[in-house]
C-alpha cells in the first residue's frame, strides 16, 4: 500500500475508534502516522480482488473481534495487525495453490524453476489467484479424466477394465492377480460390508492389501460350490 491507500485506510478506521481519529486530527501527526504505516506495509497489497483480499475488512474484522479477540477493547489498530491479516490471508492461499505446468523447456531448470518461483511470488502477493489441478485440464481433458475415473473401484480387478484384465489372463500376464478371487463377491464382515471389487477394509477404515476377511472366503467359497452345483 502506498500513502494514499494508508490516509484511506487510517480515515475509515477513525470512523469506529476515536484513538486512531485523535491521531489523524493534527496534520503533522497525521503524515507521520501515514509515513509510518506506509513503510511497514509496503508489501501488503490494499485490495486484490482474485483473492478476496481487502485490507478495509481486515480493519473491520479487527474492531469486529472475530474469534472473540478483544485486542480492539484496548489497543487501536496497528500495522502490525494487518501484517498479521495479510500472512493469515497469504498462507491460506499458498495452501491452496497447486503449481501449474510451466511453459518453459523441463530441460532448461533454470527457466523451469524461475517459471514457478514467479508464478507461486503472484500468488503470495495476491496478484493472481492460487493455481488448481481442474484450470490445468481444459473443458475436453476435464470430461476425458471423469469418464476414466468413473469406473475405479467398481471393476471385478481393482483399477484395470475387466477386458483388458480378461486380455492380460488369456496371454498368462498378471495372473497373479487372481490372488484373491474372493473380491468378485462381496464382504459379509459386519465392520466391513465392500462391495464387489472392493478391498476388504479394517474397523479403522484402512484397506487389507494382502488378505481378505474369513466371512468373505466362505462366501466365495459357497458361490463357486453353487455355480458348480448349477453347472452338474
Amino acid at each position: 500500500m502506498d500513502s494514499k491507500h494508508i490516509a484511506a485506510l487510517l480515515n475509515y478506521a477513525a470512523t469506529v475508534d476515536s484513538r486512531v481519529r485523535r491521531t489523524m486530527a493534527n496534520d503533522q501527526q497525521a503524515a507521520a502516522t501515514i509515513q509510518t504505516w506506509a513503510t511497514a506495509l509496503a508489501d501488503v497489497p490494499a485490495t486484490a480482488d482474485e483473492t478476496g483480499w481487502n485490507a478495509a475488512h481486515a480493519v473491520r474484522r479487527y474492531y469486529e473481534q472475530h474469534g472473540g479477540d478483544r485486542s480492539a477493547q484496548f489497543h487501536a489498530i496497528e500495522p502490525h495487525h494487518l501484517l498479521a491479516a495479510w500472512a493469515m490471508h497469504r498462507g491460506e492461499l499458498m495452501d491452496r495453490h497447486i503449481d501449474p505446468l510451466p511453459a518453459a523447456d523441463p530441460d532448461d531448470t533454470t527457466a523451469y524453476r524461475a517459471e514457478i518461483i514467479d508464478t507461486r511470488a503472484a500468488v503470495a502477493t495476491g496478484q493472481a489467484p492460487p493455481g488448481n489441478c481442474r484450470a490445468a485440464i481444459d473443458p475436453a481433458g476435464q470430461e476425458q479424466l471423469a469418464a476414466k475415473l468413473a469406473g475405479v473401484g467398481r471393476e471385478p480387478h481393482p483399477y484395470m477394465p475387466a477386458h483388458i484384465a480378461e486380455q492380460l489372463g488369456q496371454s498368462g500376464l498378471c495372473a497373479r492377480r487372481q490372488r484373491l478371487p474372493e473380491l468378485s463377491v462381496e464382504c459379509p464382515h459386519e465392520t466391513c460390508r465392500a462391495r464387489e471389487g472392493n478391498r476388504c477394509k479394517s474397523p479403522s477404515g484402512r484397506e487389507l492389501r494382502s488378505h481378505t476377511h474369513d466371512k468373505r472366503q466362505r462366501r466365495y467359497a459357497e458361490s463357486i460350490a453353487q455355480q458348480q452345483g448349477a453347472a452338474a
